[in-house]
C-alpha cells in the first residue's frame, strides 16, 4: 500500500507528492538485535577504505547509492558490498530487490572525530535512524532496515546500542514524541573501536557514542551505511563518482556473535544521563 506522506501530514511545498510505501513500517529486521564481525563484508583494503572515508568526513553529510547502480569509487563499493550482504542473511533475493525499484540501496557517510577535541565533541548524541527530511517536513518517521559501523582505527568512544526504548507504532508509522519501554530492564550492546570491526544492528533501535567511555584517545573513524528496503530517503544527494576498478567478490562471511554489555560484579560504573528532545531516560549505569 503507498499513502501519500504530504496528504498525511501537511501540504506539500511542490506540485506533486511524496508518496510512502507503508510496508517499511512493517519490515521484520531479524532475530539478532546486533551483531558483528571480525572484518567488513568486502574485499576493498582497509587503507583505501580509510583513506576514502577521511575525505568524505569532510562533507558532514550522508549520500544515497542505489541497489544495482555500478560502483565507481571505494565508498561506493563498499557501501554496496554492505547492502547485498546484509539483505542476503535476511532473505532478500535480487528478484524482489529489483522490484522495489528506487526504494532500495544504501545510505553512507563517513564519522571522523580527532582525539585534539573536546571529550563531549568526541562523542555523539543518543538518536534513531530515520529519515530525517521526512521527519522535519511531514512530521513522519521511517527507519532504515539495518544500521551499521565499520571502524577503521582502534581508538575513541564505542558505540552503544540499546534494546529498548523504541518508538511507539500508529497507523502512520512511528511517533517520534512517543518512545515506549517494553520491558523494565534494557539490554545494551557496546562495541569498541577495533580496526576493521563490523558491526550491524536494527535500524528502529536507539543508540549513541557515549565519550565518557572512551578507552583510548585518538582519531576515531568509522564508515557507516544503512540498508534501505521500501523507501528513499528524501533529500540525499547521490554518491559522487571516479573512475577506479571495481573490487572482487565478496567474502563468504557468517554472522558472528552478539557484543553483550556485561557489568561485572564490584566494579566502578558511570552513569549515562539521556536527553532525547522533550524527553529524556535515566536510570542507565555502565562499568
Amino acid at each position: 500500500m503507498r499513502r501519500p506522506a504530504a496528504a498525511l501530514r501537511k501540504e506539500s511545498d511542490s506540485e506533486s507528492e511524496l508518496e510512502i510505501d507503508t510496508r517499511v513500517w512493517r519490515l521484520r529486521r531479524g532475530a539478532d538485535l546486533v551483531q558483528a564481525w571480525k572484518r567488513p563484508p568486502s574485499k576493498i583494503e582497509l587503507q583505501e577504505l580509510a583513506a576514502a572515508a577521511r575525505k568524505l568526513s569532510k562533507g558532514a553529510c550522508s549520500y544515497w547509492i542505489p541497489a544495482f547502480a555500478q560502483p565507481t569509487t571505494p565508498v561506493q563499493r563498499f557501501a554496496l558490498d554492505v547492502f547485498h550482504f546484509h539483505c542476503r542473511r535476511l532473505g532478500w533475493t535480487p528478484k524482489r530487490l529489483k522490484a522495489l525499484g528506487k526504494n532500495a540501496g544504501a545510505e553512507v557517510w563517513a564519522q571522523r572525530r580527532s582525539g585534539k577535541e573536546r571529550q563531549e565533541r568526541r562523542g555523539m548524541n543518543w538518536h534513531f535512524d530515520k529519515d530525517e527530511d521526512l521527519l522535519d517536513d511531514c512530521e513522519l518517521v521511517v527507519h532504515p532496515l539495518i544500521g551499521t559501523a565499520t571502524y577503521l582505527s582502534d581508538a575513541g568512544a564505542p558505540l552503544m546500542v540499546f534494546s529498548q526504548p523504541t518508538l511507539q507504532m500508529s497507523e502512520d508509522g512511528p511517533l517520534y514524541h512517543e518512545p515506549r519501554l517494553r520491558r523494565r530492564q534494557s539490554d545494551a550492546f557496546v562495541a569498541f573501536p577495533q580496526k576493521a570491526l563490523h558491526v550491524a544492528f536494527s535500524g528502529q533501535l536507539l543508540h549513541g557514542v557515549p565519550g565518557v567511555l572512551e578507552h583510548s584517545r585518538g582519531e576515531r573513524l568509522a564508515l557507516l551505511v544503512n540498508v534501505w528496503l521500501h523507501h528513499r530517503p528524501i533529500g540525499l544527494e547521490r554518491c559522487g563518482a571516479e573512475p577506479t576498478e571495481r573490487g572482487g567478490r565478496l567474502p563468504n562471511n557468517s554472522p558472528g556473535r552478539s557484543l553483550c554489555f556485561r557489568p561485572k560484579r564490584g566494579s566502578e560504573t558511570v552513569s549515562l544521563p539521556m536527553q532525547l528532545g522533550e524527553w529524556q531516560v535515566s536510570g542507565i549505569r555502565s562499568p
